[in-house]
């Protein structure tokens, strides 16, 4: 289309799972968290827990630990490709086979045949991974006890990688998946490889022991939290929890930002242009997006799409909107879907009430029965469904999307 400035093709948003789109919004201090905290410590041989990513669907798990390994594989750092698993799935045999594939990647396969005979001959790769196969692991002692020698080769690569000054990041997803032995032997495998220790000699020529450069990101959904703690694998005390929240609206305005100054690059069939938002426009993205990064990416790219100039006016958004609210009202029902009648029946006798009367007596009141009866509802919907919080005797709700939702205020 000639003089179009924007187009499908050069729209900066991404909705979508796991894409880290090039508009960014919020979770700098988880991002500050990995290069401060995490491989700074473990880079330094200092003993730092692995990363247990939590929160709704939609709520940027998968993106942000995507982002955080393209941070580490900008400095040259070792990472894993992504383990995301389905329901069932052989969680040990995918990580076997990302281990395998940044062997390849980094041409370690001899190094790792000479340090620990016969290890990666013990594991092979038989069939794609969607077709029911993925990695099996043969021999006697692999039949015995796969899990040490997926965790021998971790720990065998982190060695190699201390060598080089290099952080090993492994990352996981959807390990709500994760149930009995496997749950364990996978949690096991990784807390171990975290707890475990090269010797080597400091200038002064003393033999000190260090930490392998070890990062370890698991994402997944809020009763992840629950299980792991009660397969009794130390879970707590090896990785840390990161509850990924809302957006604030300082975030999104500063993603924003960009818009509002120079304005964003890009690249028309007339060459070079910028496009900026209308500071209208800015104030509605921000309102119907309701803290919510997927909403945020597809209100985006739908006011991008509503129309070609270089400036997206708060018509193109309202117009943009309209467009995906379908969509929109069928991501946020989504959200729904697994709650029990009685865990729905308490949020929308809480969604009646006003914000500031939204005590636990009185959303038992509205069911017609005592918060003592409803107590263990509504522990389930805050500790596992994270979908309220009870603070001080109050229900508050976690996304104020799904506030909108069973409101009837979504706009």
């Amino acid at each position: 289309m000639s003089g179009a400035v924007r187009t499908p093709l050069n729209s900066p948003f991404a909705p979508g799972s796991d894409h880290v789109p090039e508009v960014w919004a919020g979770r700098q201090p988880e991002l500050a968290d990995f290069e401060t905290v995490a491989a700074a410590r473990r880079l330094a041989g200092v003993y730092e827990r692995g990363r247990a990513v939590l929160g709704e669907p939609g709520i940027g798990k998968s993106v942000l630990v995507n982002r955080i390994a393209r941070m580490a594989e900008t400095d040259g750092h070792w990472v894993t490709p992504p383990v995301r698993l389905a329901r069932g799935e052989n969680c040990l045999a995918r990580l076997a086979e990302a281990l395998r594939d940044l062997t390849s990647a980094q041409s370690l396969d001899a190094a790792v045949g000479r340090a620990v005979k016969g290890l990666l001959g013990r594991i092979e790769e038989i069939t794609l991974p969607v077709l029911g196969g993925g990695v099996k692991l043969r021999g006697s002692s692999a039949a015995a006890n796969p899990h040490r020698d997926v965790f021998r080769l971790l720990v065998e690569l982190c060695r190699l990688a201390h060598a080089r000054h290099r952080l090993v990041l492994v990352r996981i997803d959807e390990v709500q998946h994760l149930h009995g032995d496997q749950l364990s032997q996978v949690l096991t495998v990784l807390g171990d490889a975290l707890n475990e220790e090269v010797e080597e000699r400091d200038a002064a020529g003393i033999l000190r022991s260090r930490k392998l450069p070890l990062v370890v990101y698991l994402s997944g959904l809020p009763e992840f939290m629950l299980r792991a703690n009660a397969a009794r694998t130390t879970f707590s005390r090896r990785f840390k929890p990161i509850d990924l929240e809302p957006l604030e609206e300082a975030d999104l305005r500063e993603a924003l930002a960009p818009f509002t100054g120079a304005g964003w690059p890009v690249l028309t069939d007339e060459g070079p242009a910028r496009v900026h938002f209308s500071p209208e426009a800015v104030d509605l993205t921000v309102e119907r997006c309701l803290g919510s990064p997927y909403l945020f990416q597809l209100v985006g790219d739908a006011a991008w799409n509503a129309g070609s100039g270089a400036v997206v006016s708060a018509e193109d958004v309202q117009r943009g909107y309209l467009s995906a609210r379908r969509e929109i009202r069928a991501y946020m029902e989504l959200r729904l879907a697994d709650l029990t009648e009685k865990q729905l029946a308490y949020l929308r006798a809480a969604a009646s009430l006003p914000a500031g009367q939204r005590t636990a007596g009185r959303v038992a009141a509205q069911l017609g029965t005592t918060s003592e009866a409803v107590g263990y509802t509504a522990q389930a919907l805050d500790e596992r469904h994270r979908v309220i919080r009870r603070v001080a005797g109050k229900v508050v709700f976690r996304s104020a999307a799904l506030e909108a939702l069973l409101c009837g205020d979504l706009p």
